[in-house]
């Protein structure tokens, strides 16, 4: 059996309240937010689904998708809050037409939608034109030393148009190659929530002018258990801030850089033993020049589909650490729960990662180590639910270290 390369969502924005960020690739999805006004969140927690997402531009894909994906993860230990998703994901290849593909991501408080025309200007180029925006997007969670600081933490709404350059190559008629050139201006707003403190200032309003080049060797599919990948990606995103005043509280203002620039990438794969068990493996690795608290990168949280490239660390709470550079390994091993079992399978992950800490948000440890287990049950063949936990080993957490997060993901394929 051959290996299948899909590649999702080579695109990511900043989310970070609850920091849960839902993927999508070619798509058309339905995404649910939880986060932002207390009355808003009570109401949606209240429906049962949580989510604050990331919604992230996708590549030609030429595989129909119809799956609901829903998430949850919560701190056993501490304040670090309850974060999750959920979204239905519709992959529309060849839409009205033999070259056109349409995505779309439609939430009560969001909207994204982009039409990629395939074969233009000439075959092996695509382009692509989109708009999205809404509630929550750009919200912020303020962590420092194991607690969420819920007196620095704000909201954020925004909306964006896109312009996407696609170039696809085949190697050795098997191993898809494509690079993207993406520009993404962005308006944003933020606002208080209902725990900000009444002194804190928030970052002004503003646009954010983004454009991000890079390219992706294969691609890891929108799935929630793939069975095999092989992926290697490298990107490069510059982005300006035209209002970078500081914001904070007056004994404490955090400032803004105007220019910020971050490249990163990631090399791995998912890889099947016989038929009943299975590797995954990825490295990833990132580094920011002139980088603020706004522009880090946030790593942390074990949901799937927390972004297009998620900085998994198994027992941390999603987006709690925020980094300069980092470089990241992600191993899991999948098995039969007991020998011949079909329906249950036991996950290990383990995870370590090495941080050089955004000042101001370091850590006592700059190597961080994090472990779960995982208990994914078929319940039909095209419903899966996750049971999970993870252990934080360097995690501080009051006088001592341990975070311990579960967690529980749901994937219902049609």
């Amino acid at each position: 059996m051959g290996i299948a390369f899909a590649s999702p969502w080579p695109a990511q924005r900043d989310s970070r309240r609850h920091g849960v960020s839902c993927a999508r690739r070619d798509t058309i999805a339905i995404v649910w937010y939880a986060g932002g006004a207390q009355l808003l969140r009570a109401a949606l927690l209240a429906a049962g689904l949580l989510g604050l997402t990331t919604v992230a531009a996708a590549q030609v894909d030429p595989e129909p998708r119809a799956n609901l994906e829903l998430g949850a993860e919560a701190p056993l230990r501490g304040n670090g809050g309850v974060s999750g998703y959920a979204f239905f994901l519709w992959n529309r290849p060849h839409f009205l037409d033999e070259d056109l593909y349409w995505r779309l991501v439609v939430a009560p408080t969001f909207l994204m939608s982009e039409l990629v025309h395939d074969g233009w200007p000439a075959p092996g180029h695509a382009l692509g034109v989109g708009v999205d925006g809404g509630l929550f997007q750009n919200d912020f969670d303020e962590f420092r030393d194991g607690q969420r600081k819920k007196r620095e933490s704000f909201d954020g709404d925004g909306g964006e148009g896109t312009l996407s350059y696609y170039r696809r190559l085949t190697i050795a008629d098997r191993l898809p190659l494509e690079g993207q050139l993406r520009l993404k201006p962005r308006y944003v707003e933020y606002e208080r929530g209902g725990d900000t403190d009444p002194r804190f200032r928030l970052p002004a309003d503003t646009m954010l002018y983004a454009a991000r080049i890079g390219v992706r060797l294969g691609g890891e599919p929108p799935e929630l258990l793939p069975k095999q990948a092989l992926e290697i990606s490298v990107w490069h995103e510059p982005t300006y801030r035209q209002v970078a005043d500081s914001y904070g509280l007056p004994d404490r203002p955090q400032e803004l850089h105007s220019l910020t620039q971050r490249t990163w990438g990631r090399v791995g794969g998912v890889f099947p033993l016989w038929e009943t068990q299975v590797v995954r493996l990825f490295v990833s690795a990132g580094t920011a020049e002139q980088v603020d608290a706004l522009s880090s990168f946030r790593l942390g949280g074990a949901l799937r589909f927390r972004s297009d490239f998620p900085l998994v660390l198994h027992g941390y709470y999603p987006d709690e650490i925020m980094a300069r550079k980092f470089w990241l390994a992600n191993f899991s091993y999948r098995m039969p729960a007991w020998p011949g079992s079909q329906r249950v399978q036991l996950q290990l992950s383990a995870d370590y990662a090495q941080v050089e800490y955004l000042p101001g948000h370091s850590l006592p440890r700059k190597q961080l180590r994090g472990v779960g287990l995982d208990v994914p049950i078929a319940l039909t063949s095209g419903i899966t639910v996750v049971l999970g936990y993870g252990y934080g080993v360097d995690a501080p957490r009051g006088a001592g270290f341990g975070g311990h997060e579960a967690s529980m993901l749901i994937e219902v394929k049609f």
